[in-house]
């Protein structure tokens, strides 16, 4: 690994873990009718940072590496500390699918980001469905289901959001990056 790999992926993740520190609970306060905003900064921003870390450090476990250092940087002061070890996670496993994808031998473009986040975005919410059926039980789940199909459609929703961000920010970079050539 190389420094500016190390660099970028502790920047990141301090990035990720401050906003979803101080701006998250902000944030998760707003919604719109049934829409609230509760867990949109730690979705919008991680997926864009994953998005712009995939195109600035290559090469297979420093998404994963930083989800990773996140999900325990912003895990650990939940008030419900299962629930943010569960949520974290996801949040972890998230990284890894979208690491795992993002390194796949395809042209990276706009529209692959997009399909990446979306398979990463729902691999994220599996740990948090999985423990609500075995704390609710499958027919509890079901009763509850409709509730948190719409929680994962919001979340796959925030991370399409943030991967594309995250696709822009990549554009003005290496547009950046020939005029200063």
């Amino acid at each position: 690994m190389k420094t500016k790999d190390i660099v970028l992926i502790a920047s990141f993740s301090a990035m990720w873990t401050v906003l979803q520190i101080y701006l998250g609970p902000i944030v998760g306060r707003f919604s719109i009718g049934p829409l609230s905003f509760h867990g949109s900064v730690n979705r919008i921003v991680g997926w864009l940072l994953m998005t712009v870390l995939a195109e600035q450090a290559v090469g297979f476990g420093k998404i994963t590496l930083m989800a990773v250092i996140t999900a325990l940087g912003t895990r650990s002061i939940r008030g419900n500390i299962l629930e943010g070890i569960i949520v974290g996670v996801g949040y972890a496993f998230g990284g890894l699918i979208f690491d795992a994808l993002i390194n796949l031998k395809f042209q990276r473009g706009r529209g692959f980001y997009i399909l990446v986040s979306i398979v990463s975005g729902l691999a994220a919410s599996i740990p948090y469905i999985a423990s609500k059926i075995y704390f609710l039980g499958f027919p509890g789940f079901m009763m509850a289901s409709p509730a948190y199909i719409f929680s994962i459609a919001k979340g796959v929703s925030f991370s399409i959001l943030g991967s594309s961000l995250g696709s822009g920010v990549n554009a003005s970079l290496r547009y950046l990056k020939k005029a200063y050539r």
